[in-house]
């Protein structure tokens, strides 16, 4: 049984971090992954998996590793990145930067113990644009709710009993976009041996699309690369 559910503001603690410019600084690094990110013994992803580190935890980075290694989401799709190095008294190995985030995300609990990163960033503002759309030769006014935050743009458009979501993201990588396909759409799969996050699984790239497998009412989930270096997901569910 599938069940979208409402989600609740979950307030953590705020711990500061350094911009790492300087040579005695660390880089401060968020985990986006909802299902958490793998630690590896090693700066390999063939490497042990020692345990897995949880959506929204900071890690503080004492070396980033280059390498050409990419993590398959699906055939033609891959989210490349760095190993992250991290040691402490308590933890110890190497973390995989596609699945973090140098922004501090907002987590929201969608049911007891599941969690989701948000990093819009701050509403900046809301608002309604009228336009006129044509449909088998009939003109009808449609509405786009716009809301802008720091991140991202989202228009919401609901007509005929069916409802656009359009997310534009700016100042995202590819791999932040990706992870936030959980966060614009969520659904959780309930079962016997517990309850779980979906994960929506990859079809097929198309040119600048990457198109995605939708759960429950959400149909033609996709990722699109923009010309300006922005990049948008949108689906849309009919009732």
């Amino acid at each position: 049984m599938k069940k979208t559910f409402l989600l609740t503001i979950l307030i953590f603690g705020i711990i500061s971090c350094s911009s790492g410019q300087k040579a005695n600084e660390k880089e401060c690094f968020y985990v986006i992954n909802v299902l958490g990110a793998e630690l590896y013994e090693k700066p390999s992803l063939d490497s042990k998996v020692i345990e897995k580190i949880k959506v929204g935890e900071k890690i503080i980075a004492k070396e980033i590793l280059k390498t050409g290694q990419s993590k398959k989401i699906g055939d033609d799709f891959y989210l490349g990145g760095s190993f992250i190095k991290i040691q402490s008294e308590s933890i110890k190995g190497f973390v995989f930067s596609s699945d973090l985030t140098k922004i501090k995300p907002l987590l929201r609990e969608v049911q007891k113990g599941i969690i989701i990163p948000d990093i819009d960033g701050k509403e900046k503002s809301k608002r309604i644009e009228k336009r006129i759309e044509k449909f088998d030769n009939k003109e009808y006014e449609i509405e786009d709710e716009i809301t802008e935050f720091e991140n991202v743009t989202y228009t919401y458009t609901a007509f005929d009993g069916c409802f656009d979501h359009i997310y534009v993201y700016k100042n995202l990588t590819l791999n932040e976009v990706y992870h936030q396909l959980t966060v614009s759409s969520v659904v959780i799969n309930e079962t016997k041996d517990g309850n779980f996050i979906e994960i929506p699984r990859f079809i097929e790239k198309k040119g600048n699309e990457s198109l995605f497998e939708g759960e429950g009412a959400t149909q033609d989930l996709k990722i699109i690369v923009n010309k300006d270096g922005t990049f948008t997901i949108s689906s849309y569910d009919c009732t």
